[in-house]
């Protein structure tokens, strides 16, 4: 089965060698740190727990398992406005294309501008988020504002280094600011959950078209802890939501799901509540020994990496640990009866220079 969400440090390309290194006989599947779980749903275990730090990505576990119908509904109203909203900029192409035109001739007041146009079709804009996800128009209406003037400027001087865009481009380009402003709108809405009083259900699906549309599925925060990771761009605008949602709600993934029984509690916590024994087998994808091992705010420093290395050297459950290569973990493992072998992986999304192109990885197991 196929992940139904993008999470750092996805196992989906390892799948293979993982399987391959199985033991030959479990009980019981267990993962304590399961994050987008490309190896829980290919291990098809009639017996399984799953265990992640993040609240909100358990709780999105638990929307589909126990197929919840306002957290479904949800996620359909947010697609539902993201499709009218590309209609809105097409049906206004020739609008927009011209404004970005004139501007460039004439450079008017682009603010004063901006603002007759969405004035002018405030009603349109109204429909679009009137009942379903109408939480602070208001700031929709600034970030399309934003958004549209920034994205005309950028345009504007992209052309006076480069050739003139056609209109396909122009107008692809207005739509992304439209879509990006769509997109902080729902951001906002995540970063104030208990502010805004948001449903557990709501919440959940903003979470998931948050995560779903944030570039390269990036984690970072402001000194806030805000969420601040932008639209993904361009290549965005036209992803299938709608196919992700029908997954998500789909009989075999629910029907999958049904068998797991899901926590959100530290990873050392998780292993001793549900009393592992040698007939279970765990699987570790843990966050990495680097300066940036920290997913959606949960750090996972040195210290828990030796109160990992400590934990697995008492567990009797047979376990699989794949986590990267450096000296500190590798001296955490050795000398200590594991099986380590190792193998290579390439990271398709480098932010900031945070990680190697190509980078050795481990494989630990205790059987």
């Amino acid at each position: 089965m196929k992940t139904f969400i993008k999470w750092a440090g996805g196992k989906e390309k390892e799948l293979p060698i993982i399987m391959e290194n199985l033991p030959k006989k479990f009980n019981r599947y267990v993962e304590p740190f399961v994050g987008g779980g490309a190896v829980y749903l290919n291990i098809n275990c009639e017996n399984s727990i799953i265990n992640d730090k993040s609240s909100e990505l358990m709780l999105l576990y638990k929307m589909i398992k126990n197929k919840n119908t306002e957290f479904i509904k949800s996620l359909n109203d947010i697609n539902k406005n993201w499709i009218k909203l590309e209609k809105l900029v097409m049906d206004n192409s020739f609008e927009l294309i011209n404004m970005y035109l004139n501007f460039k001739k004439k450079q008017f007041d682009l603010e004063k501008v901006v603002d007759t146009f969405l004035n002018k079709h405030q009603k349109s804009f109204d429909s679009l988020l009137r009942n379903d996800v109408d939480i602070n128009l208001y700031n929709l209406y600034m970030e399309i504002k934003k958004n549209l003037i920034s994205k005309i400027t950028r345009m504007y001087k992209i052309e006076k280094v480069k050739m003139e865009m056609p209109d396909t481009d122009i107008i692809t380009n207005i739509e992304t600011a439209f879509k990006s402003a769509y997109y902080m709108y729902f951001r906002y809405l995540y970063n104030n959950k208990s502010k805004l009083k948001l449903s557990d259900e709501f919440y959940c699906a903003v979470f998931y078209f948050v995560r779903d549309y944030c570039y390269a599925a990036m984690f970072r925060y402001n000194a806030n802890g805000e969420f601040n990771v932008p639209y993904g761009g361009i290549s965005y605008n036209r992803k299938d939501f709608q196919k992700k949602i029908n997954y998500l709600s789909s009989e075999e993934l629910r029907n999958y799901l049904s068998k797991t029984k899901i926590y959100a509690m530290d990873f050392e916590e998780f292993c001793e509540r549900i009393q592992l024994n040698e007939n279970d087998f765990m699987f570790l994808d843990p966050p990495y020994d680097t300066e940036f091992s920290t997913y959606a705010q949960n750090d996972f420093n040195k210290n828990d990496q030796i109160r990992l290395a400590n934990y697995l050297q008492k567990t009797k459950a047979k376990f699989m640990l794949i986590i990267k290569n450096t000296d500190f973990i590798y001296n955490l493992y050795k000398d200590k009866n594991f099986n380590i072998k190792s193998f290579d992986k390439k990271y398709l999304v480098s932010f900031m220079n945070r990680n190697d192109k190509d980078a050795e990885h481990l494989i630990i197991t205790n059987y």
